[in-house]
């Protein structure tokens, strides 16, 4: 499945959203060359503005890789949450949803996912990470509320099922599951099963 930069488009800078405009270059620049052949004057150039502008918002690549980060936090969480929200009845659905949501970005957005969790920036635990696992861990809690999963502490079960769609969404980018990732029915249908096994472990 193909990866989905947003349009770094110069003319924003011109329409006073540079910052967005030059995350978008980012993304676009870390998708094709990785981390490594990003820099905020190759950024700059993508973008159509002066190799200065990126101060105006970066001090350095840390903190440009920082901001892609986030969001990347930012898009993950909107997308689980609205997958969540889809399935009114019951926490084992929302959880299935949300996996399926985890995995399919991770997968669209493989360099993003890498980024976040490849040890190449310091995690932050707040904000727009934070955000993502209170999806899981609001859904687990639900879960215990209503004796559908086990009577243990919440965080240690929403580890489980964050661990499990994490190393799914790896193994799937790393080529060693046979799964169809351009056909988003196949990949769901997977995804799908291995959160069911997770249910079932977490309700016994």
């Amino acid at each position: 499945m193909p990866n989905k930069p947003l349009n770094a488009a110069s003319d924003t800078y011109h329409h006073g959203d540079l910052r967005n405009a030059l995350l978008a270059a980012a993304e676009t620049l870390l998708q094709s060359h990785g981390p490594n052949g990003l820099s905020l004057r190759e950024m700059a150039r993508v973008a159509g503005v002066s190799h200065t502008a990126p101060y105006r918002h970066f001090s350095n690549k840390s903190a440009l890789l920082q901001a892609l980060a986030q969001r990347g936090f930012e898009r993950l969480h909107a997308a689980m949450s609205a997958a969540a929200a889809s399935v009114p009845h019951g926490p084992e659905q929302q959880l299935i949803a949300a996996g399926v949501a985890y995995v399919s970005f991770a997968v669209s957005h493989a360099e993003i996912t890498q980024l976040i969790f490849g040890g190449l920036i310091a995690p932050e635990r707040d904000g727009a990470e934070e955000d993502t696992y209170a999806v899981l861990l609001t859904i687990i809690e639900s879960g215990i509320a209503a004796g559908v999963f086990r009577a243990r502490a919440a965080g240690e079960l929403a580890q489980v099922a964050w661990s499990t769609m994490h190393g799914l969404a790896m193994l799937i980018t790393a080529n060693r599951l046979d799964v169809d990732v351009s056909d988003p029915a196949a990949l769901a249908e997977r995804v799908s099963t291995v959160a069911g096994n997770v249910i079932y472990g977490l309700s016994r």
